[in-house]
């Protein structure tokens, strides 16, 4: 099995074989922690991660991934602003 000679580098994207993209979002001297674009975090040891032949990769066009799954009637209704609102803040600043 050939092995990756790419370290871990916080906040920079990779592919895994598979083709999913994560970010490493932590790393130790024993663990590496990763988010993948879906949203899902996992932390690997450091001889798994030389294991998974990961290459650097494109940062997502969309930061939406994460959140696709996310169903907007959970947060309650939209709450309609009003100009008098804003006015009455600025005024007050």
């Amino acid at each position: 099995m050939i092995q990756s000679v790419t370290e871990p580098v916080v906040g920079e994207w990779y592919e895994d074989i598979q083709k999913r993209r994560f970010e490493v979002v932590a790393v130790d001297e024993d663990t590496v922690e990763i988010q993948y674009y879906d949203g899902d975090v996992e932390e690997v040891d450091m001889e798994s991660w030389y294991l998974m032949n990961n290459v650097p990769a494109a940062e997502p066009n969309d930061a939406s991934g994460p959140y696709d799954d996310l169903d907007m009637e959970e947060f309650g209704p939209a709450e309609e602003g009003h100009s008098s609102d804003w006015q009455k803040m600025l005024d007050e600043y």
